[in-house]
């Protein structure tokens, strides 16, 4: 449920541009933008949502969200040809369509906030809000920022990757997850965002979503970004703490992909016998089946029914080999007291202590994975580490108000008014 903020907000902060792929909650970062889009109505700020897509989310007129729509056709990892493709690198329209916009909104109090643009919209958008010459804001939840395939990772080996991005021993590495061919457009993308948009120099702050994606993004852009951390709001409601203790089911949610470690999952449990539950689709489906016949695999569900699992569950198993920028079934998890097991040097296991609040294990590892689900044996471990993870979450928890709060400072100092009052709401 959103609920309306009671955020002071600064006098001569105006109004907020929102830009986005999509209107609807598709995804990581658009859940998070058109989220924190509603609370900054409701908080009393004009708002309006510029994205792509035919598709408007409800709770976006409900709370007075004004919304224009480009339409786009989506760009994914299915197909990199045609019309589609070319428009991606450079958005005529979307471009055209947010200068209008920008045109008839106050220059002085009104500032444009991109989240996601790499589906449709390009990097046009970035081009666009700075002709306007209103304050510029960035959310980087991905690399796409720096690194052609937003990942910083070899996906065909599944390890991460070290080289400094748009270098040539970059350009020369096979490190797409579909093919060369779509390694070369998103180069062709990477480019458009720097050479033509030159958004790395013009955009007047850029938000990470964890201190450990910002040690990550800092070395890799221009020396003089400003970069500050605003960790995503969580939607989860505090219901007490679970008994994971007494449950058994071994629980994984997400994409069941290579990068995101279901296979290590399914080797380590079939090794010990247990029958996981993944929450989730993708392309390992099948070989989930058959390496762990006893796994259960629910397919997508709603935020209640993943609330339900996280709640039913011994442990979360996030056993990722990707880095990630945040990865937000964690702090779900760790919100109803619930241990995690996360691979080592990545975002999640930036949010875990080991031992504590859960467990680490050795990116990219089965063995060490099926060693590390065998200390959940321990009854004492799970019900402790449960009841840390719940009582340190909960003394300061990543809620919209906080969030909202660390937007508007944001917002407040690019525009260059005071503020009139406290913003944690």
């Amino acid at each position: 449920m959103l609920t309306r903020q009671t955020t002071a907000i600064p006098s001569g902060l105006k109004h907020i541009v929102i830009v986005n792929d999509r209107a609807v909650p598709m995804g990581g970062a658009s859940t998070v933008a058109l989220r924190s889009a509603v609370a900054l109505a409701n908080a009393g700020l004009a708002v309006t949502v510029f994205a792509g897509g035919k598709a408007v989310w409800d709770a976006l007129d409900a709370a007075g969200v004004r919304t224009i729509l480009v339409e786009t056709a989506e760009i994914g990892d299915e197909s990199v040809r045609g019309k589609a493709a070319l428009k991606a690198l450079w958005n005529r329209d979307a471009a055209r369509q947010l200068t209008a916009l920008l045109k008839t909104l106050p220059p002085r109090g009104t500032v444009v906030h991109v989240h996601s643009w790499g589906k449709g919209l390009s990097p046009s958008v970035f081009a666009a809000a700075r002709r306007g010459g209103m304050p510029l804001v960035a959310t980087l939840h991905d690399y796409g920022f720096v690194c052609p395939n937003a990942g910083l990772h070899v996906f065909p080996t599944g390890r991460p990757c070290e080289l400094r991005p748009m270098t040539l021993a970059c350009l020369a590495r096979d490190c797409d997850a579909r093919s060369r061919l779509h390694k070369a457009w998103r180069v062709a993308r990477q480019l458009s965002l720097e050479q033509m948009a030159r958004a790395p120099h013009h955009v007047d702050r850029l938000i990470a979503v964890t201190t450990y994606a910002a040690d990550i993004y800092r070395p890799l852009l221009p020396p003089d970004s400003a970069l500050t951390v605003v960790p995503n709001p969580i939607d989860v409601t505090d219901a007490g703490p679970a008994d994971p203790a007494a449950r058994s089911n071994i629980v994984f949610i997400g994409r069941l992909s290579r990068e995101k470690g279901a296979m290590l999952l399914a080797q380590a449990a079939a090794d010990l016998g247990l029958a996981p539950v993944f929450v989730g689709e993708g392309e390992l489906a099948d070989a989930i089946r058959a390496h762990c016949p006893d796994a259960t695999i629910t397919g997508w569900l709603d935020r209640t029914d993943v609330t339900a699992h996280i709640r039913a569950a011994r442990a979360v198993v996030l056993p990722a080999t990707w880095r990630e920028t945040q990865g937000m079934v964690v702090p779900e998890a760790l919100a109803n007291g619930v241990p995690v097991v996360v691979s080592s040097g990545t975002a999640p296991a930036s949010a875990v202590r080991d031992g504590e609040t859960g467990l680490v294990f050795d990116n990219g590892s089965a063995d060490d994975l099926a060693r590390t689900l065998s200390r959940l044996a321990d009854d004492d471990l799970v019900r402790r580490m449960g009841a840390t993870a719940y009582a340190e979450y909960w003394r300061a928890p990543n809620d919209m108000p906080r969030h909202l709060a660390g937007l508007i400072a944001i917002y407040t100092e690019v525009v260059g008014v005071e503020t009139t009052g406290d913003l944690t709401g």
